[in-house]
């Protein structure tokens, strides 16, 4: 069989499983193992100390968790949008609330093309939490006890983002590997603002195909550049001009999906083409029993 393929994701069993239960610390299991492997198979959510020592061995590893450390979040992702030169709406970013309100005092936001009512995003959150329509400079004010800058693990601060006009839906796509699951999250009314499930969206599947088709293509391209495995990517299509990307889930609810078998299966038909790709058997990789 030769060198083994370790295992730390608890959806999976490979030749040998190491499972950071309860938080436990890295030890000695861990580095013998990584010391004589072929491929290391990582968490959805993997932890720094963990990506760490599998980098630091030039192990091959599925998914590839570097950005989610390092650039997750609101910021952080717009930075990574900056970076790699692909369209996302007109952002500002800053580390402060108070930074942002005197930025608009000061007429900054309109100069940068950026009119009422925008965006404000917290750095961290997720199902549309800390997210929030603005229309006047006493609402942003106003949220100083609800904006939150800090971010699990991407970096802290907030961003100003133009909204653009939209009939109430964004596109949703999942990268798994090389395969690629979609759809429209759609607001419960054109007039509102929040799209997400826990908002009250919906799930549309088989509509707008030449729009879904852009954002497919955006997020893949974004896959390409950035180096994604596994991403819920969320990117808008307007009527007129290019789509555009809006955030990067990591960790990204399975009730769309199907629920947790869909995508499990997924994953392990994403890891078998992947180990294939090595010179690996894909059959040393199978889903664990629940």
């Amino acid at each position: 069989m030769g060198r083994e393929i370790i295992n730390y994701h608890p959806g999976l069993v490979a030749d040998r499983n190491l499972l950071l239960t309860s938080q436990r610390p890295l030890d000695r299991r861990d580095y013998l193992a990584m010391a004589g492997a072929a491929a290391v198979l990582l968490p959805q959510v993997c932890r720094p100390d963990l990506y760490g020592l599998v980098s630091s061995l030039g192990l091959p590893h599925f998914p590839r968790p570097a950005v989610h450390l390092s650039l997750d979040g609101k910021v952080g992702n717009c930075w990574l949008f900056r970076h790699l030169d692909l369209p996302h709406p007109r952002t500002l970013i800053y580390d402060r609330l108070d930074q942002a309100v005197a930025a608009w005092r000061a007429g900054e936001v309109e100069a940068a093309g950026i009119t009422s009512p925008l965006v404000a995003k917290g750095a961290g959150g997720g199902q549309g939490s800390n997210v929030f329509l603005v229309a006047s400079l006493e609402e942003l004010q106003g949220l100083a006890h609800r904006l939150e800058t800090r971010c699990f693990l991407g970096p802290p601060g907030m961003v100003l983002q133009e909204r653009i006009p939209l009939p109430g839906r964004d596109a949703r796509v999942v990268l798994v590997g090389d395969q690629v699951d979609c759809f429209w999250r759609v607001a419960p009314d054109p007039e509102r603002f929040f799209t997400c499930l826990s908002q009250g969206g919906r799930v549309e599947r088989g509509t707008w195909p030449e729009e879904m088709a852009r954002a497919v293509d955006l997020a893949q391209t974004l896959q390409r550049k950035a180096g994604l495995d596994l991403a819920g990517v969320d990117v808008l299509v307007p009527e007129e001009g290019p789509a555009l990307l809006l955030e990067i889930n990591f960790f990204f609810g399975r009730n769309a999906h199907g629920g947790t078998a869909p995508l499990r299966a997924a994953l392990l038909r994403a890891v078998r083409s992947w180990l294939a790709r090595l010179d690996l058997d894909p059959e040393r990789v199978s889903l664990a029993e629940d």
